[in-house]
Order: C-alpha cells, then structure tokens, then sequence
C-alpha cells in the first residue's frame, strides 16, 4: 500500500513537473512594429467652473445611466486627447464644475485611417480608444492598457492592473466593430509582451509566470529557457 502511495506521488509530481512547456522567449524588438509608436503616457488635469452648461449643451441628452464624457483630439501624430466631464468642486459638495484631462496615451497603433490608442495609469486607471479617419474621439473601454498587437485572427490587447491584494490580467480580441471580446484571463497583470519569431504573442505577468497566445488562438503556460531583458517602462 505505501509502495502504491510512493509511486502515485511520483507520477504526480512527474505531471506538475511538465505543466509548463519550455521556450525560448527572446526580446522585445520595437522594430518589427512599424505601425505602433510608443510614448511616455501621461495625464494632466484641470478644473474649472467656466463652461458648464457649455458642456452639458453639447453633451446633449443621454443616458443618465451612461458616464457623462466629451473627448476631443488633441494631437493626431500623438494621439493625444481631451477628456472632459462634470464632478463636485473639490472643496464643496454642492455645485458642479467641469474636469478637463489632456492625456497623452503610452501607445497608439495605427490602422489605416484610424488609430487606436492605449494608456495606462495604474490604480488610476486607463482606457482604450479609438480615433476614426475625422479625428472623432471614442472610447472602447476602460482598461490598463499593457500592449497592443496584430495577430494572424485579430488585433489583441493585453491589460490588467496588481494593486494592494489584487491582481489580474486579461487578453481581450478588437472586434470589425471595434468593440472588445474576451479571450483569456491571465495569471497576473502583464508586465511585458512581445511578438516571437513563430509569430507567437509572449506575455510576461506579475509577479512571475509567462503564457503565450499562440497565432491560432490557443493559450499555454510557458518557461522560458533563455531570459533576456525584459522591456522596461514602454
């Protein structure tokens, strides 16, 4: 009985041995995305009560259910965007002012006439969004933005955020529509990603662990055999 237990666990450990299929990961190579340029995201804020019913005359009727946002295109090359919307003053609790965010995306992917662009602000959040062939500004989703890819099925995004106890990633698929659906959850927030040579999409989660998005769709657990550089604050 106990020789039986003895060889169980030895098979079982041979089986959590080999979960993970070793790679060779390689590096990240910003030269073989021509149509991605990356930079340092950033927000700047300001408030101001000048405005108001300006805002809201142009926000229109909607959905109260729905966030009350304007964006405006800043800078097209950039990919830079205003972000207005109304909220309390500061120090008041009556009364309404008008935020204005100029945000400037850490990545924009460029698809013919339109643009897709990336940010990412940790715990304060981010968002994907779209900029149409009339500089109309629209927002996907909001979302921690990692990388942006084109594989063989699709545009794919990478995203999550790890912030006190939590800590999650996911790979979501753009849609001809360009609305997301969701392929798979990751084993963390992605820290870095890059195409390999296969083709193949490496995604590195905190805080360890690697998967790879493979060019048909399919996900699986990796180890990288060789670890080069990660990339570093894209």
């Amino acid at each position: 009985m106990q020789f039986s237990i003895f060889i169980l666990f030895l098979f079982s450990f041979s089986l959590s041995a080999n979960i993970f299929e070793n790679i060779s990961c390689g590096e990240y190579d910003a030269s073989i995305y021509p149509n991605k340029t990356e930079f340092k995201g950033s927000t700047e804020r300001e408030i101001t009560e000048v405005g108001v019913n300006e805002f809201f005359d142009e926000l229109g009727e909607t959905d109260s259910s729905q966030p009350q946002w304007l964006f405006k295109l800043v800078n097209r090359e950039t990919g830079k965007y205003k972000k207005s919307f109304p909220r309390r003053p500061p120090n008041s609790e009556s009364g309404v002012v008008i935020e204005h965010q100029i945000i400037q995306p850490k990545l924009i992917i460029n698809l013919g006439e339109k643009i897709i662009a990336g940010s990412n602000n940790g715990e304060f959040g981010g968002a994907l969004v779209l900029i149409d062939e009339n500089n109309k500004v629209t927002l996907i989703e909001e979302m921690n933005v990692e990388d942006i890819y084109e594989m063989p099925f699709g545009l794919v995004v990478t995203s999550g955020l790890a912030h006190m106890s939590g800590n999650h990633g996911d790979i979501h698929l753009v849609n001809a529509n360009f609305k997301l659906e969701k392929l798979y959850s990751l084993v963390g927030m992605p820290k870095s990603s890059w195409l390999l040579e296969n083709g193949d999409l490496l995604i590195n989660s905190y805080p360890s662990g690697s998967q790879v998005l493979t060019k048909s769709g399919y996900m699986k657990r990796v180890q990288c055999i060789a670890n080069k550089p990660f990339k570093q604050d894209k």
